[in-house]
């Protein structure tokens, strides 16, 4: 098994000219683990040079190029592209460096203990939470309205079961992690935008907020959701019960309203980035509107077809796609019954929805919603609209 190590700065394959930005080696733990400069690699006694070959996952070959990777008192300090680099720079490590870097790995250390305490609090929470059933009592019985599940009752209360709670856990974990790197990184400004076509000073509205750069390192299809109090209201959704990554607002809507609610939810989390709006056409494109403008582009290349043909395909490939996670979930449930069919309900975390089909037909019927009350309705009109489509093939015949 390999180790990873990731470069401080991505090396360019001479072949194909892909970036490299991490190589593998057997030279340290060998238990799959991955390591950056200034990480302990070893113990405080280990000071060596490992020479590795450039490999390039692109064109699956090695490149004939050679990294040093310079250890010494058990910490990686940097990656050099010739021996006499590696040399100099294991010379040059002095006392006074070596006690900020242990400064800096003991800081990741009590980040990663404290880490690990929230997984761990989150899993007696959710213990408790669903072990108990505590999730079909009153709130005034359940304890999740106090200080009982303070850390974690927003992916406890609201989640249909504990599948989706973990999800709402793991998710908020990817968002905040990628957040971090970010800020790490450089990034000062985040650019965020939504697609819906919203009028401004509407009352009841609410508006899926994408921001490019976590969209593409989480796999989410957007990243926040803001909605008005109204609409929440019109949805018979409570506040406390929504997912971490919805904010909820009292006001009108506007791009100002969008912007403010998204920079207080980072401020609450203790990020200081600055957030400009831009536009759906300026962005470059992530999650469901990249997928969209990639099948549009597809279509629109392979022939010139109508806009409601386009639309028409694109909703039977979706239909398909949901269609397959539906039934690959293990948690799918029965939940609806209507005029003698049954509809099955499964939570979608990435897209923040519920969707379903109507099970035990010979056609794929979906429904999604953000509610179960919703989702009830639309499941009621798809089993309506089922049976008008088998009077209709019997008087046909």
């Amino acid at each position: 098994m390999f180790d990873t190590i990731y470069f401080d700065k991505a090396y360019t394959c001479p072949k194909c000219q892909k970036r490299i930005y991490s190589t593998q080696t057997k030279a340290f733990e060998n238990l799959l683990e991955s390591f950056h400069v200034k990480d302990c690699v070893g113990h405080a006694e280990e000071m060596r040079i490992v020479k590795e070959e450039l490999f390039c996952d692109n064109c699956s070959e090695f490149i004939g190029k050679n990294v040093y990777m310079v250890v010494s008192r058990g910490i990686l300090l940097g990656i050099t592209e010739t021996l006499e680099e590696a040399e100099k720079l294991l010379n040059d490590l002095n006392q006074e460096k070596l006690v900020l870097w242990y400064h800096d790995i003991y800081r990741r250390y009590i980040g990663e203990r404290n880490e690990k305490r929230s997984y761990g609090r989150f899993l007696e929470d959710l213990r408790e939470w669903y072990g108990e059933r505590l999730h079909e009592r009153p709130e005034t019985d359940s304890g999740i309205g106090g200080f009982r599940f303070i850390w974690n009752s927003r992916h406890l209360k609201g989640a249909l079961n504990p599948v989706e709670s973990i999800e709402r856990f793991l998710t908020y974990k990817k968002m905040r992690r990628a957040l971090a790197e970010l800020w790490e990184e450089g990034h000062e400004i985040l650019d965020i935008y939504y697609p819906e076509d919203m009028s401004q000073g509407e009352e009841s509205w609410s508006v899926d907020v994408y921001q490019d750069e976590l969209n593409e390192r989480c796999r989410l299809n957007w990243i926040w959701t803001v909605i008005s109090k109204k609409e929440l209201e019109a949805e018979g959704e409570k506040e406390e019960e929504q997912p971490e990554w919805e904010e909820v607002v009292d006001e009108p809507f506007s791009d100002e309203v969008v912007r403010s609610a998204i920079e207080k939810w980072l401020r609450g989390r203790g990020y200081e980035f600055g957030v400009r709006m831009i536009s759906l056409e300026q962005a470059k494109g992530s999650g469901l509107v990249k997928e969209l403008r990639e099948s549009g582009e597809e279509i629109e290349s392979e022939e010139a077809v109508s806009m409601e043909v386009m639309e028409r395909e694109l909703k039977e490939e979706e239909n398909k796609r949901l269609a397959d996670f539906i039934a690959a979930r293990g948690d799918k449930r029965k939940v609806f019954y209507y005029d003698g069919l049954y509809g099955s309900l499964v939570a979608d975390v990435e897209s923040d929805r519920l969707v379903g089909k109507i099970e035990g037909i010979d056609r794929e019927i979906i429904y999604e919603g953000k509610t179960l009350r919703e989702c009830e309705e639309r499941f009621r009109e798809g089993v309506s609209r089922y049976k008008n489509y088998l009077s209709k093939l019997q008087k046909d015949r």
